[in-house]
C-alpha cells in the first residue's frame, strides 16, 4: 500500500483514492489533474507521484474505479496537440524540417486570433492520426494569445460532445466562452477552461483542454466493443 501525504491533503485524497492509506510524509500531491482526468474523463489510470527523497514514481492504479461513474459519453483518444509561438518559421523548422511531419492544411480566424498550420502525424486515413497545430497570433497584443503558453492545449476525441458538455457542466466543470462550434479541422469542438471558478470549480488543472466530436469512423475504430 502506498503511504505518503500530509494530513492536510489526506481527506481530499481519501475522497478520490479511497483505498490509499495516507500518513504524514510529504507535502505535495497532484490531486487536480487526477480528479479531472480519471473521474470526469474516465481515462485509464497510471498514477505518478513526486516523492521528496524517493524521486519520481509511477504506479498503475487499482484503487480508482472511474467506471463506476455513469457517463453518457466516452473519451476515445488523443485528437491533437497545439503549440504556439510568435514565429511560424521556428515552429516549422522543428516540426516539419527536423521531424518530417507533413503539413495537411491551414486555418485563419480573426475571432480566434490565429494563423495556424495543420500537420498530421500518422498514416493518411487512419483514425489514429494525431493533429499537430502550429499557431501564431494575428495580433500578438490581442486575446486569445495563442502563443502563450507555448504548449497551448491538447484535444481529446469524444463520442458524444453535447452529452459530454451537459454532463460535465452539471458536475461543475468550467468551459471557456463560445460553446460548441466548428474547429479548424471541421469538427465540432469546445474547450474546458484551465482554471475553475466559484460557479464551476473544476477546470483543467492549468491545462486548456479541447473536446472534439469524433466522426463515425473514429468512434467505430476507437470505441471499445
Amino acid at each position: 500500500m502506498l503511504r505518503y501525504m500530509t494530513s492536510a491533503t489526506a481527506s481530499t485524497a481519501r475522497a478520490v483514492l479511497p483505498r490509499l492509506e495516507a500518513v504524514p510524509a510529504i507535502s505535495t500531491f497532484r490531486m487536480p489533474i487526477y480528479y479531472s482526468f480519471y473521474n470526469y474523463f474516465g481515462v485509464d489510470r497510471i498514477i505518478s507521484f513526486s516523492l521528496p527523497g524517493y524521486g519520481y514514481r509511477t504506479y498503475t492504479s487499482t484503487t480508482i474505479n472511474s467506471k463506476e461513474i455513469d457517463r453518457p459519453f466516452q473519451i476515445l483518444g488523443l485528437q491533437q496537440i497545439a503549440v504556439g509561438s510568435l514565429s511560424k518559421e521556428s515552429m516549422s523548422n522543428i516540426w516539419i524540417d527536423v521531424f518530417g511531419i507533413k503539413k495537411a492544411g491551414s486555418y485563419t480566424s480573426e475571432k480566434e486570433n490565429v494563423d495556424e498550420d495543420i500537420l498530421k502525424l500518422g498514416p493518411d486515413g487512419s483514425p489514429y492520426v494525431v493533429e499537430v497545430d502550429l499557431m501564431t497570433p494575428l495580433d500578438a497584443e490581442k486575446r486569445p494569445k495563442v502563443h502563450s503558453p507555448p504548449l497551448n492545449h491538447i484535444g481529446l476525441w469524444v463520442d458524444d460532445l453535447p452529452k459530454a458538455v451537459t454532463w460535465m457542466q452539471e458536475k461543475g466543470v468550467r468551459f471557456t466562452p463560445g460553446g460548441i462550434r466548428k474547429g479548424a479541422a471541421g469538427h465540432d469542438v469546445t474547450f474546458i477552461h484551465p482554471k475553475g471558478n466559484e460557479d464551476s470549480p473544476i477546470g483543467g488543472a492549468g491545462v486548456l483542454i479541447e473536446l472534439v466530436q469524433a466522426p463515425t469512423e473514429v468512434i467505430d475504430s476507437l470505441k471499445p466493443k
